[in-house]
């Protein structure tokens, strides 16, 4: 571990798990830092020198009231880049780290080698806009018994993703009771998430110019629909009103999956059954296909 400067007062946790090759940097999750992909990093070092980066209001990285927008997000990327002396990197980033991609690969292409999105490939932006008058799920409580240790923690965090997270994204990501060992809350800059969400900028997957590689999660039906919504959350009168804008909803979730198809030495790979931490509910499936799309 070790921290790099991209910004004035501003510096980001690096990860380095060491390995041979071109760099290979991934970009965490909404929520999450660099740790998260403590067990999947290491299987990738026999062709690429694996680094994680945990952005700015995270985690052990610096918590600054602003630049959370999906421009400032990516340019962390670039500095961090030159920090550590990488001239080219193939990125590889989940969920919200789509957005980082993507201004990465439009803006500065001559940075990047490949870019690999982890359930990430997704017009976030437009489908906030299309969502911004509807009903929103009410936010559901964790069980007391579910704060009670960082073992209770893990174990809830496995049940609602699909697998168990490394035990240092566990620990890096919340704050514990020193005497208790109780959960106190999130390791995070209190309005991170709100900053992100209303910074997310529309990008065009179509004008990419670098080889891309989307895994996603196949849904069946409109479950795709439902868990971006929160449907199941919602009262009969509210599910009535989110679903009258599935058609369109389902349209803007498979576009950018349609337009990375299109791309020249790009490929989209559907996981059927896999869950939004992919690499945890398909570990095999996803080294495979990363390591088919990293090559020699």
């Amino acid at each position: 571990m070790r921290r790099v400067t991209v910004a004035d007062g501003v510096e980001l946790e690096v990860l380095d798990f060491g390995g041979r090759g071109p760099a290979l940097v991934f970009l965490a999750g909404l929520g999450n830092t660099g740790h998260v992909f403590d067990e999947l990093a290491p299987r990738l070092t026999s062709q690429r020198h694996v680094w994680a980066l945990t952005r700015r209001g995270f985690g052990a990285s610096s918590w600054p009231e602003q630049g959370y927008d999906t421009a400032t997000l990516g340019a962390d990327v670039i500095h961090a880049l030159d920090g550590l002396g990488i001239e080219r990197a193939t990125l590889a980033g989940h969920s919200i780290a789509g957005g980082e991609l993507t201004w990465v690969g439009l803006h500065f292409p001559q940075r990047v080698e490949k870019l690999i999105y982890l359930d990430a490939a997704y017009a976030h932006a437009e489908v906030d806009d299309l969502l911004k008058d509807l009903p929103s799920p009410p936010v559901p409580e964790p069980a007391p018994e579910d704060q009670a240790s960082r073992a209770a923690v893990s174990a809830a965090v496995a049940r609602e993703v699909g697998g168990r997270f490394p035990e240092e994204e566990i620990e890096q990501a919340h704050v514990f009771d020193a005497t208790t060992g109780r959960l106190l809350g999130e390791r995070r800059w209190p309005g991170a998430l709100r900053r992100i969400r209303e910074g997310r900028a529309s990008l065009d997957f179509s004008s990419l110019r670098v080889p891309v590689l989307s895994l996603y999660v196949a849904y069946e039906g409109t479950r795709r629909e439902e868990a971006f919504t929160g449907l199941e959350l919602m009262s009969p009168a509210e599910q009535e009103k989110v679903r009258a804008v599935f058609p369109r909803l389902s349209q803007l979730l498979l576009a950018p999956q349609e337009a990375i198809r299109k791309l020249p030495g790009s490929k989209v790979v559907g996981l059927e059954g896999a869950e939004h931490y992919l690499w945890l509910t398909h570990p095999e499936q996803v080294v495979r296909e990363m390591t088919d799309f990293l090559g020699p």
